[in-house]
C-alpha cells in the first residue's frame, strides 16, 4: 500500500496539450498581419535604398535588388545638406528631453506633495492643453515665435516641443511620485535634507523607471515630428530631418533613392535609442500599470 503512494506521489501530471482552435488561429493571423504590416515598410525602405536609380524604376519590380550599392547615401551626404538636418534633430530632441524632464519632475513632485489650491484643476488643463490638435496649435505659435524674433531657430522648436510634450511627461511621472513611500521622505528631511535634496537624490532615483520611459516617449515624438518643425522653420539652418525629407521633392520629380537612404538614416537612432532604452521603458510603463 505504501509502495503504491509513493509512486502515485511520484507519477508527473499529464500536461494537456493546448487544442488549436479557430481563435487560436485567428490570434496567429492577427499577429502575422500586425508583424507584417510593421516590419514590411521598414525592410521595403532598406532595400530601395540600396538599389540604383535604374534598378528602382526597372519593370518588373524585383524584391531583392540585382546588385546592391550605397550610390544613395553618398548621394544623400553630397547632394543634400543632410548632414545639418540630422544635427538639428539631434540637438532639438536631446534639448527637449532635458529641458522636459528638468520641468515634469518638480512639477509633478509639487502637485503629488504639496496641497495647493487648484492644483489638479491646474493639471487638468495641462492635460486639455494635450488634448489639442497640434496642427490648431502651429498658427498660434507661429505668431509668438515671430513677436519674440526665434522664428526659423532650432530655440523656437525647442521651446515649442517643450510645451507640448511637459504635460505627458507629468503625468507620467505623478503616478511614480505617488507611488514614493513618504517615509523615506521624511527620513530624510529628519537628517537635514531640504526639499530640493530630497528630490534630487532620494526621489528622482527611486522613479527613474518612469523617467526613463517618458524620455523614451519624448524623445521619438520630438525626432519624429514634422508639422512643428515645418512651421516654425523656413530654411536649412534651423531644419530637422523629417522636413529635409520633403526636399527631396522637386518640380522634376522625386529622388526616391536618396529619400529612401534619409529614411533610413532617420529610422536608425530611433532604434538604436529605444534599444538600449527598453529596459527602462518595459519596466516604467509596467510598473505605471500598475500603480495604485
Amino acid at each position: 500500500m505504501t509502495e503504491a503512494v509513493i509512486v502515485g506521489a511520484r507519477a508527473k501530471p499529464k500536461r494537456r496539450r493546448r487544442r488549436f482552435t479557430a481563435g487560436i488561429a485567428g490570434q496567429y493571423l492577427s499577429l502575422v498581419l500586425t508583424v507584417t504590416l510593421t516590419v514590411f515598410p521598414l525592410v521595403w525602405l532598406f532595400l530601395t535604398s540600396i538599389r540604383s536609380s535604374a534598378d528602382i524604376f526597372s519593370v518588373p519590380v524585383h524584391i531583392i535588388p540585382e546588385t546592391a550599392t550605397l550610390i544613395q547615401y553618398v548621394s544623400v551626404f553630397t547632394q543634400y545638406d543632410t548632414l545639418g538636418y540630422v544635427w538639428n534633430t539631434v540637438i532639438v530632441s536631446v534639448a527637449t528631453v532635458v529641458l522636459v524632464h528638468l520641468l515634469a519632475i518638480p512639477c509633478a513632485y509639487a502637485l503629488s506633495r504639496f496641497r495647493m489650491p487648484g492644483a489638479m484643476l491646474i493639471f487638468g488643463l495641462l492635460l486639455i492643453m494635450r488634448m489639442i490638435p497640434v496642427i490648431a496649435l502651429a498658427i498660434p505659435l507661429f505668431a509668438v515665435f515671430a513677436g519674440m524674433g526665434l522664428l526659423d531657430t532650432v530655440w523656437a522648436l525647442i521651446l515649442a516641443h517643450t510645451a507640448a510634450k511637459l504635460p505627458v511627461a507629468i503625468w507620467l511621472l505623478l503616478g511614480f511620485i505617488q507611488d514614493v513611500p513618504k517615509e523615506i521622505e521624511e527620513a530624510a528631511q529628519s537628517d537635514g535634507a531640504g526639499t530640493v535634496r530630497t528630490l534630487v537624490q532620494i526621489v528622482t532615483p527611486l522613479i527613474a523607471p518612469g523617467v526613463g520611459a517618458s524620455a523614451v516617449i519624448t524623445f521619438l515624438f520630438t525626432w519624429n515630428d514634422l508639422l512643428l518643425a515645418l512651421t516654425l522653420t523656413s530654411s536649412k539652418a534651423a531644419q530637422t530631418l523629417p522636413v529635409g525629407l520633403t526636399n527631396f521633392v522637386s518640380q522634376f520629380g522625386i529622388d526616391w533613392g536618396a529619400m529612401s537612404a534619409a529614411g533610413v538614416l532617420m529610422v536608425i537612432p530611433t532604434l538604436v535609442f529605444v534599444w538600449f532604452a527598453q529596459g527602462l521603458l518595459v519596466k516604467g510603463l509596467t510598473t505605471g500599470a500598475v500603480r495604485g
